[in-house]
C-alpha cells in the first residue's frame, strides 16, 4: 500500500506578520515561500509545515484551510480518493473536499521522502 504524510497545514489568520514572528521566535519556523497577488490573500509557507493565509476579520480566522499531503504515488492516491463521496475543488485535480468540509491537497513526494519522514520516531 502506498504511504503519505501531511506536509503542511493551512490556517486562516488576520495578522500574518504576527504569526510569522511568533512561529519564528518560538519554534524557529522560518519563511520558505511567499505568495501575494492582486485580489488574492497573502500567503506564507513556513518550514515546519504551516501555511498562513491572511484573510479579513469577517472570514474564518483561526480555521483550517486545508491539509497538504505528500503521497508516494499521487496518481494512484487520487484514483483511490475518487472512489469516495468527495467533491473536486476548483484549485486543480489534486484538490478534494471531504463530506464534512475538510479540504485536502494531494502532492507528489520526491522518491524516498515519504519513507524517510515516516521512519522518524518521536522522542518519548
Amino acid at each position: 500500500m502506498a504511504k503519505a504524510y501531511i506536509e503542511h497545514v493551512a490556517v486562516y489568520v488576520k495578522d500574518i506578520d504576527w504569526y510569522i514572528e511568533f512561529f519564528n521566535n518560538t519554534l524557529g519556523f522560518t519563511e520558505r515561500m511567499r505568495k501575494q497577488e492582486s485580489g488574492q490573500p497573502k500567503q506564507v509557507w513556513l518550514y515546519g509545515g504551516i501555511q498562513l493565509i491572511e484573510v479579513p476579520e469577517d472570514q474564518a480566522i483561526g480555521k483550517l484551510g486545508h491539509l497538504g499531503i505528500m503521497a508516494e504515488d499521487q496518481q494512484n492516491t487520487l484514483e483511490k480518493i475518487k472512489q469516495y463521496d468527495v467533491k473536486p475543488m476548483p484549485q486543480g485535480d489534486n484538490w478534494w473536499q471531504l463530506p464534512d468540509g475538510l479540504c485536502i491537497e494531494i502532492l507528489q513526494a520526491n522518491p524516498e521522502t515519504v519513507r524517510d519522514i515516516l521512519d522518524v520516531v518521536p522522542w518519548q
